[in-house]
């Protein structure tokens, strides 16, 4: 699951790039943005060298995690380059094909956590479940470095990319719940004994993942889009601190109900 972790956060932070009017923020936070995928990428790498967690026991399975992997390298190390060359478009079209591409990767490598879903409808579960978990996780944490970025560059750019990514944080906290609600949390309530101590332990965890990981991050987004419309960039990045530390610990929750449970929260 670390390795899912991580291209989670590269796979949103190529949206939040995507998503972003590339005229209208700077190169170096696209860099920014850049080398940080570059990074994660570098260590799920190691990880996934030495575990092989993400592979399986599916020879199709394993082919699809590997074609999608060097294509999500090959996008991220591409948008790179173009940002370095100032190539603003070619940059969004690179960030755009690595989403779409983690997304994917991540969607066939959560199949195998799902036995109750298999085939077109369990890869469809998994990229629905991912997309916007991915948005959530990459998105919080470029957004917060784009209200950082205010403080050193605050007179090249406008307020409006800052509005555009924490609109695009509070349609996927929304998107996410709907989705989370509908695959996982309706079945697990129809299908599933609430007795024992195990399930105890899952109802709390489901409470941590919706309390912790979602309504509350969702009414700090909120609160983060009144601060950017009164230009007060900085408590905006304040808030988005803490709303992106209870999502991760959200996202942590719901790793871990997948393995429980087999499905996707």
């Amino acid at each position: 699951m670390v390795v899912a972790f991580m291209v989670m956060f590269v796979a949103g932070i190529a949206l939040s790039q995507a998503m972003s009017d590339p005229r209208q923020v700077t190169l170096r936070w696209l860099r920014l943005g850049g080398l940080i995928e570059i990074s994660l990428l570098t260590v799920a790498g190691v990880v996934w060298t030495v575990t092989g967690e993400a592979f399986g026991d599916d020879r199709g399975h394993a082919v699809v995690l590997k074609v999608c992997s060097v294509g999500l390298a090959f996008a991220g190390g591409c948008q790179l380059m173009l940002v370095q060359r100032g190539w603003r478009l070619a940059q969004r079209i690179a960030a755009t094909v690595g989403f779409l591409t983690g997304a994917v990767l991540l969607g066939v490598f959560l199949l195998r956590y799902m036995p109750g879903y298999g085939g077109v409808t369990g890869l469809l579960a998994g990229v629905a479940s991912c997309a916007p978990a991915s948005g959530l996780l990459g998105g919080m944490l470029m957004t917060m470095l784009l209200g950082h970025a205010y403080l050193t560059a605050g007179g090249e750019m406008t307020q409006d990319p800052f509005k555009r990514l924490v609109v695009m944080l509070g349609v996927l906290v929304i998107l996410r719940l709907v989705l989370s609600v509908s695959v996982a949390l309706w079945p697990w309530w129809n299908q599933f004994d609430h007795a024992g101590f195990e399930a105890m332990w899952d109802t709390v965890m489901i409470v941590a993942r919706y309390l912790v990981g979602l309504i509350v991050p969702g009414v700090f987004i909120y609160m983060t889009y009144d601060c950017v419309r009164r230009r007060s960039n900085q408590s905006a990045t304040g808030i988005l601190y803490v709303a992106g530390v209870l999502v991760i610990l959200g996202e942590g929750a719901a790793l871990a109900l997948l393995k429980s449970t087999g499905l996707p929260f």
